[in-house]
C-alpha cells in the first residue's frame, strides 16, 4: 500500500463503464478457454498447467491481452512456456520468436535489490489484432511451498470479459486433508478417484462478463471463484507465522540508541508509542511488494532500520521491535485490504491477505497502527484498512477481529469563510480549511508532491473554484510533514463583480463549499453491485457575511434539512446585528451501500448538491426619512 491508493479512495470516483446489462459485444475479447490444472504432491509442492485461448474483438482487447505477463518467484517457482501462438483472422499461425519471450524485473524492484527474485515472464504475441486469436500454455512448478506442509490456492472463473469455458482442476494425493469454498456460484465440483489420487473439477460454461461500476467491490468479491486450503486452523497459521517473524524482532545497539533518542523526555506510554510510530512512518521508505509473492518472512528489524526501507511486513516488524524495547507488547496483523476479496473466517489460509499492520493491546480491544502510509496519523487508519476482518498473530494463537470504521466526524473538512462586500460589487473572502482523517491524508500526500510554485497554483485553483477570476492576495499552509496535526490552509482572495446590484438591492450567491463530486458518485440510475465509498465523512461549511454599512438583510433562505439512513444535509442561517451566518453540514454514514438502498444515497447526495447550489441572500439599502421642522404661527 502506498499513498496513491489513498488518493484513489479519497477521490471517491473511478472511471464509469458500461452497465452490466449491455450485450457481450461490448467486451474487449471473448475467452474461449480458461483452463487451470493443478497437481499437488505429498510434500506440498505443486505444478499448475494453464491454457488460455482468447479471441480478440477490438483495440481494447489488444491492449489487455496481446502482451502476456506471467509473474513468478525465482526462489519458489519455475516457469515454462509450453506453447504460444496467434491465429490470424485468415487462419495463419504465428509463433513468437525467442526475442518476444523475456524475463523482466518489475519497475518497483530497482530501488530494492533484496526483492529481486520477483520476475515477470512476458510474451509479446505476434500479429495480435482485432479478430485474431491468441493461444498459449504455461507450466508453473512451485518447488517449495510458501507455508511449510500446506497448500493454498484460489482461482477465478469469471472476469470482465465473457468466458465460453472455464475449468479449475485440482488433483490431490488420497488422504490429504483440505477444505474449499465456492463464491458467487452454486453446483458442487465433480470428484473422481484416479489411482492414488483424487481429482476435483469445477467447470463453468458461457459465463457472462462483469461490467465494472464506479466504486464497486473488488473483482475477487463478486466473481465466480474457488479457494482451497489445507491449513487446519487459524491457530496453526499463527504458530507458523510467528515462527517466521518472531526471531526478527531483536534490536541492536544502533537501533536501541535511536529508540532512546525518540523517547527521551517522554513520560507516558502513549507519547512514546506515538513518537516511535511517527519515526517509522516518516523515515522508513515503503517499497510496495504484494504480500506473498516473494514469501512471508519479514527481514530483521535491525536491517530494516539500517536500510531505511521495507514492505508492509517489514514496517510492522520494525515497529513491533521498537515497541518491544520500551516494554510495549504489539502483534503483527494480517489484513485483507479493500482492494481484494473479504477474508473468509471459515477458510484458514495466508493467501487471503495482502497487507500487514500492527495491533497494540488496550484495556478493551486493540489500537491498530499502519506505518506504511507516511501521511496517516497515529491511531488512524487508511480507508483500505477500515472495516476489514483481520487476523492478529500471537505466538500460538490467532485472534480474528474487525478493524474499526471511523465515524464521520473523524474524516472531516471544515471550511470557514468570512465575506466582505465592497462598494464596487466585489467580495473579499478570508477562508480557513481544516482537513482531518482521510482528507488530511489526501491533502498531505498531494501537497508534499508539489513544488512551491505548484502549491501556489493549487491555492489559486482553490480560490477559482469559489469564483472564476479570483485574485489571491495571500495564503498559508500548516506543517504537512507533521503527523500530529491536521492540514490547515488559510487563504485570502477577491472575487470581482460577484454581487448583482438591482436598485437598492445587493443579490449575493452564498460562496459555499461545492459538493458537486457527490452527484458524480450517484450519477447512475441504478446499480448492480454495492457502492463502496470506503469511509464515513463530514463536510462543514461556515460562511459569515459582514453586512455592508447602510444595508440590512432583505432576504435569506429558510433553514432546511434532509435526513435518511445514510446521513443528513442541513442548511441554517443566523441573523446577527452586523453579520449574517450560514452553516451547511453534510454528514455521510454511507461506508457501503447495497444496490437496493442506492436510491436513498442518491437522494441524499443530490439533495445536498442542489440545496447547496441554490443559496442566495439579498441585502437592501437602508432608507432614511427626511425630518421636516415646522414652525407654529404665533397668536398675536
Amino acid at each position: 500500500m502506498k499513498n496513491f491508493l489513498i488518493l484513489l479512495i479519497v477521490a471517491l470516483f473511478m472511471p464509469v463503464y458500461a452497465h452490466a446489462d449491455q450485450p457481450q459485444h461490448e467486451a474487449g475479447a471473448i475467452i474461449l478457454k480458461d483452463i487451470d490444472r493443478t497437481t499437488v504432491f505429498g510434500n506440498f509442492t505443486y505444478t499448475t498447467l494453464e491454457h488460455e485461448k482468447i479471441k480478440i474483438l477490438n483495440k481494447r482487447g489488444v491492449n489487455d491481452y496481446c502482451e502476456v505477463v506471467l509473474p513468478y518467484s525465482t526462489e519458489y517457482q519455475k516457469i515454462e512456456i509450453l506453447d504460444a501462438k496467434t491465429i490470424t483472422p485468415d487462419g495463419k499461425i504465428l509463433k513468437p520468436d525467442k526475442k518476444a519471450i523475456n524475463d523482466v524485473t518489475p519497475p518497483f524492484i530497482v530501488s530494492a535489490p533484496i526483492y529481486s527474485d520477483i520476475k515477470y515472464r512476458t510474451i509479446t504475441m505476434p500479429g495480435c489484432t482485432p479478430e485474431s486469436t491468441i493461444d498459449y500454455q504455461v507450466r508453473i512448478t512451485t518447488i517449495k511451498p510458501y507455508m511449510d506442509n500446506n497448500f493454498f490456492d484460489s482461482d477465478h472463473l469469471q472476469t470482465s470479459d465473457p468466458i465460453e469455458l472455464s475449468t479449475y482442476e485440482l488433483s490431490f494425493p488420497k488422504g490429504m486433508k483440505f477444505d474449499y469454498k465456492q463464491y458467487n456460484f452454486s453446483g458442487p465440483p465433480s470428484i473422481v478417484e484416479k489411482g492414488n489420487r483424487v481429482v476435483y473439477t469445477w467447470e463453468l460454461k458461457n459465463i457472462t462478463q462483469i461490467i465494472p461500476e464506479q466504486n464497486m467491490p473488488p473483482m475477487s468479491d463478486i466473481s465466480n471463484r474457488v479457494a482451497v486450503s489445507t491449513v487446519p486452523s487459524w491457530d496453526a497459521l499463527a504458530t507458523w507465522y510467528w515462527g517466521l517473524a518472531g526471531s526478527q524482532y531483536e534490536t541492536d545497539p544502533a537501533l536501541d540508541q535511536k529508540i532512546g533518542e525518540l523517547t527521551k523526555g517522554l513520560s507516558t506510554r502513549d507519547e512514546k508509542i506515538r513518537a516511535i510510530y511517527n519515526y517509522v512512518s516518516l523515515n522508513i521508505r515503503y517499497v510496495g511488494i504484494e504480500f506473498g509473492i516473494e514469501g512471508y518472512k519479514p527481514h530483521k528489524a535491525m536491517d530494516i532500520f539500517k536500510n531505511k526501507y521495507g514492505d508492509c511486513k517489514d514496517h510492522a516488524t520494525l515497529l513491533i521491535a521498537m515497541l518491544k524495547h520500551i516494554g510495549v507488547t504489539a502483534y503483527p496483523v494480517l489484513v485483507d485490504t479493500a482492494g481484494i476479496a473479504k477474508m473468509d473466517p471459515a477458510l484458514p489460509s495466508p493467501g487471503q491477505f495482502d497487507h500487514e499492520i500492527v495491533a497494540v493491546p488496550r484495556d478493551k480491544g486493540f489500537w491498530f497502527l499502519d506505518s506504511t502510509s507516511d501521511v496517516t496519523g497515529y491511531r488512524d487508519l487508511p480507508p483500505m484498512d477500515q472495516g476489514r476482518d483481520v487476523v492478529i498473530i500471537q505466538p500460538d494463537k490467532a485472534i480474528i477481529i474487525k478493524t474499526p470504521v471511523f465515524p464521520a466526524e473523524t474524516n472531516s473538512i471544515i471550511d470557514d469563510r468570512t465575506v466582505n462586500i465592497t462598494n464596487n460589487g466585489s467580495i473579499d473572502i478570508s477562508m480557513k480549511l481544516t482537513y482531518n482523517g482521510v482528507y488530511s491524508m489526501y491533502e498531505k500526500s498531494m501537497l508534499r508532491d508539489m513544488k512551491p510554485i505548484q502549491r501556489k497554483s493549487f491555492m489559486e485553483g482553490t480560490a477559482n473554484d469559489v469564483c472564476p477570476g479570483a485574485i489571491v492576495s495571500s495564503y498559508s499552509i500548516s506543517d504537512i510533514y507533521s503527523l500530529n496535526i491536521p492540514v490547515d490552509i488559510s487563504l485570502h482572495f477577491t472575487c470581482q463583480d460577484y454581487v448583482i446590484k438591482a436598485g437598492d438591492l445587493l443579490i449575493v450567491k452564498v460562496p459555499n463549499m461545492s459538493l458537486q463530486n457527490l452527484s458524480q458518485i450517484v450519477a447512475r440510475d441504478k446499480r448492480t453491485y454495492t457502492l463502496l465509498i470506503g469511509y464515513n465523512f463530514e463536510k462543514k461549511n461556515i460562511v459569515t457575511f459582514n453586512i455592508p454599512d447602510g444595508y440590512r438583510i432583505r432576504y435569506m433562505p429558510d433553514n432546511t434539512s434532509y435526513t435518511n439512513k445514510f446521513g443528513s444535509f442541513t442548511v441554517s442561517y443566523k441573523r446577527l446585528e452586523k453579520h449574517l451566518g450560514y452553516t451547511g453540514t453534510m454528514l455521510s454514514d454511507a461506508y457501503a451501500v447495497q444496490p437496493q438502498d442506492y436510491v436513498l444515497i442518491k437522494q441524499l447526495f443530490n439533495n445536498a448538491v442542489i440545496t447547496g447550489k441554490n443559496q442566495v441572500v439579498v441585502f437592501e439599502k437602508l432608507k432614511f426619512k427626511k425630518h421636516v421642522v415646522r414652525h407654529r404661527r404665533s397668536r398675536h
